[in-house]
């Protein structure tokens, strides 16, 4: 089964192109985030979203809790 690539597979200076309806999104991946380019019939936008690590800390955390949680009750 072919794995579907998404903005999160982006390489360094690689780009993904979807088309939905009349729009036409282009992202690239640069350093820090994605570059957003959206063109319509009236124009072009264009747009950094940055990737966030918000929650990258505490999904460790809950990792290492169930990890220890898991193995406390195997040791029992």
């Amino acid at each position: 089964m072919a794995k579907i690539k998404t903005i999160y597979h982006l390489g360094f200076n690689e780009t993904l192109t979807q088309m939905r309806g009349n729009l036409v999104y282009t992202w690239l991946r640069v350093p820090g985030g994605w570059n957003l380019t959206v063109e319509s019939k009236n124009g072009i936008t264009n747009t950094f979203i940055p990737q966030s690590n918000e929650f990258k800390e505490l999904a460790r955390e809950l990792e290492n809790r169930s990890t220890d949680i898991v193995t406390h009750k195997i040791v029992l």
